[in-house]
């Protein structure tokens, strides 16, 4: 048996390009790239990111056998199979990149275990919570300061790879949704796309629902690890520097403003790892959630009456993925005018997305339903409003709800405000609102009231 120094462990990094930790292993000692399927965190993995991970599982070791090397695949306990790859390969050193969710930290804290030197890289954020001079409970202050932190360069490929040939098991990746490719090169190449076609008007288009190109629908990459964000942002960086066009410039810019928002929740997740599954705002009383069992798979089910919130739910139930927008009205929906738990939601969308990262999809859930870290202390979204506005044309409605296609737009956003003859007159298998609009708008704004001791 031959002896290598070091194991480089992959978990949320399934890329060599930009790399930290991998190329620092590469450059230390000879390095076998290991990924250790650990059952505590598949337990909390819905399936279509399961199905998109385990793709990017086998195109990683693609990229190894290209360079005359494999992943080492294990299932287990990462202490217990990092222990046994140890003693196989007479490893004396374990580099991984650092996570921020609390099951993944715990699992850095018991790398003491082992009988080997471990190193640990920053590499999936740009600046680490420690970075920064204090915890900020909001954005614009928070973005300040990341601003004005130095960002270090893309990393370059590893090159000291051991020559293993290992097999990665057959995955089945099967899932009812329509996931899209995974792996490093789809990622690069669908970054290249965006970044050279559409980037340019980024600020002025992310809000047009009904557009599927009017975002970068790259969520999914970054939250695998299969895009490294230092080399997007050295792009974006570099576009700012060479445009004379103060247009464009606002428009990469604001892309740059979405990168920190992740960093911003990784931040909060970071200082309030309880806010996994606790407010992260402190009430004067308890909130009395209604959570109304048939309401709530009413809503699951993309068949509460209300078009707008109904298509953002066939869409991700359909293809694993939502646009931004209508994440945030479906949680706002939920919570204040259904008045159901925002952590219900949050575990329906942990189940469904693709692109689903722990940070975000909790701190995007406590923003919708004020218990995080919006600065307004009640907001309520109107979804109706928000779909005349975001899709006038209700051309995205109609793609997700088939079954309002013979309406025109009017009528569909009309749909909650119009009697209930008008509706009849419609003749549509579409369900009626199951809920009073303008009633469930009040006791909601009442509910959170009383709960922060207004009322």
């Amino acid at each position: 048996m031959n002896n290598y120094s070091n194991l480089f462990l992959h978990r949320d990094d399934l890329r060599i390009h930009d790399n930290k930790g991998l190329r620092k292993a590469s450059e230390d000692s000879k390095t076998i790239p290991v990924y250790i399927d650990d059952p505590r965190i598949q337990e909390s993995t819905g399936k279509n990111k399961e199905a998109f991970r385990k793709q990017g599982i086998t195109k990683l070791d693609e990229k190894y056998r290209a360079k005359r090397s494999s992943l080492i695949y294990r299932k287990g306990n990462t202490i217990d199979e990092l222990q046994k790859l140890i003693e196989q390969y007479s490893a004396d050193k374990v580099f991984l990149n650092r996570s921020y969710t609390p099951l993944k930290r715990k699992i850095e804290e018991n790398m003491n275990q082992l009988n080997v030197e471990t190193h640990i890289f920053q590499d999936r954020i740009l600046v680490e919570p420690q970075q920064l001079s204090q915890e900020y409970d909001t954005f614009s202050p928070f973005y300040t300061e990341w601003k004005k932190k130095e960002k270090t360069s893309p990393m370059q490929d590893p090159e000291n790879l051991a020559e293993i040939d290992c097999e990665v098991p057959k995955f089945d990746t099967e899932v009812k949704a329509n996931i899209p490719e995974a792996g490093e090169e789809i990622a690069l190449e669908k970054w290249r796309e965006f970044r050279d076609r559409r980037l340019q008007d980024y600020k002025n288009s992310r809000d047009d629902v009904a557009n599927p190109d009017s975002v970068s629908r790259l969520s999914m990459y970054y939250s695998s690890g299969m895009l490294g964000v230092r080399k997007v942002l050295k792009d974006v960086e570099e576009l700012i520097q060479d445009s004379s066009d103060s247009g464009k410039i606002r428009n990469y810019a604001k892309y740059r403003n979405e990168l920190a928002w992740r960093e911003f929740f990784y931040q909060v997740l970071w200082h309030n790892p309880e806010a996994v599954n606790q407010n992260y705002k402190d009430f004067e009383k308890e909130i009395k959630w209604r959570n109304d069992p048939e309401e709530f798979e009413a809503w699951k089910k993309g068949e509460t009456g209300v078009p707008f919130v109904d298509a953002g739910i066939r869409e991700l139930r359909e293809t694993g993925y939502m646009h931004n927008r209508t994440r945030q009205n479906l949680a706002s929906f939920l919570t204040k005018h259904l008045m159901i738990d925002w952590r219900k939601g949050a575990k329906f969308f942990r189940e469904h997305l693709v692109d689903h990262d722990t940070a975000s999809n909790n701190g995007g859930w406590q923003w919708a339903a004020s218990t995080g870290t919006d600065s307004v202390s009640i907001r309520i979204f109107n979804p109706v409003k928000q779909g005349r506005k975001y899709d006038s044309h209700a051309e995205y409605i109609k793609r997700w709800l088939p079954e309002l296609r013979d309406l025109d737009p009017n009528s569909i956003h009309n749909w909650v405000e119009m009697s209930q003859k008008e509706r009849n007159e419609c003749d549509i298998d579409y369900p009626d609102p199951i809920i009073n609009f303008n009633q469930r708008y009040h006791m909601g704004r009442k509910m959170f009231e009383e709960a922060l001791g207004n009322s």
